[in-house]
């Protein structure tokens, strides 16, 4: 890929309206003022080492857009990535993470890394009804619809006796996601934007919601194990009934879309 694909091929994602704003004038001042804020008033949210740490004057940057190619897909589509460190954000989005990161990972789906997953497989057969599924979701992140995800972290804070203050604070820090790609300034006006600390933990607290709707017995579902996007799946049935659960799935939610591969010859 030459510098010219790949611009074309940014340039094509950041043309999604419905996701990316282009704005004339530099955000960082303004979300560094506003942030620097919320923090001092929030100051009893935070032990005392962690409030002057966040609350120390620093060099900030604007966050920088880039794009990752994924070699293992056809055509080579890029995953964008917004590099958040420096930037005014990224310092608050690292703490909420580590505050809302216990409160995941806690379902039958979940799989940690891919020793876990091995675990987890190991003993399993897939029986001769049975197939191998591997099913994917288009840009979770940038798909994660934010108020919807923000009143579900404000039911787990409460769930376990936390301030539901912390939803203020990562609202804050969500709607502050903006990035500079080649001298030119973009909001990010939906979705969660990978690169900042606190994405890959929304992404799992919307997706342990999101699979709550599906009922895994009448879908022939005897195994579903997911790493935040992916899943593998073992269930009852053939092409058809992969389709159907595949529709299913497709209609909980108009943001989240999935797609799935079949094992060919016994093999994922």
């Amino acid at each position: 890929m030459d510098s010219e694909d790949y611009d074309r091929r940014i340039r094509n994602l950041l043309s999604d309206t419905s996701v990316y704003k282009p704005v004339s004038y530099n955000p960082t001042a303004r979300v560094t003022k506003r942030i620097r804020s919320l923090i001092k008033d929030h100051e009893d949210l935070f032990a005392e080492d962690v409030f002057q740490r966040l609350a120390r004057p620093k060099c900030v940057q604007p966050p920088k857009l880039y794009g990752l190619p994924k070699v293992h897909k056809e055509s080579v589509p890029l995953r964008p990535i917004v590099s958040q460190i420096d930037s005014p954000t990224y310092d608050l989005a690292k703490h909420i993470a580590s505050v809302l990161q216990p409160l995941t990972g806690k379902t039958a789906s979940f799989v940690k890394d891919s020793r876990h997953f091995v675990d987890i497989i190991k003993t399993m057969r897939v029986e001769p009804d049975e197939v191998m599924v591997s099913f994917d979701v288009e840009s979770l992140f940038t798909n994660v619809p934010i108020q919807d995800c923000l009143d579900v972290v404000e039911m787990k804070l409460r769930e376990n006796g936390l301030s539901s203050e912390y939803v203020v604070l990562l609202k804050n820090c969500l709607e502050g996601n903006y990035f500079l790609y080649r001298g030119q300034y973009y909001l990010q006006i939906d979705g969660v934007a990978m690169g900042s600390p606190v994405a890959p933990v929304m992404a799992n607290i919307w997706m342990e919601h999101f699979e709550q709707s599906i009922d895994m017995q009448a879908s022939n579902v005897k195994l579903w194990k997911r790493y935040v996007d992916d899943v593998y799946c073992i269930m009852r049935g053939d092409k058809q009934d992969v389709e159907r659960l595949l529709n299913t799935l497709n209609s909980i939610h108009t943001n989240i879309n999935f797609t799935y591969e079949m094992e060919t010859d016994r093999s994922l």
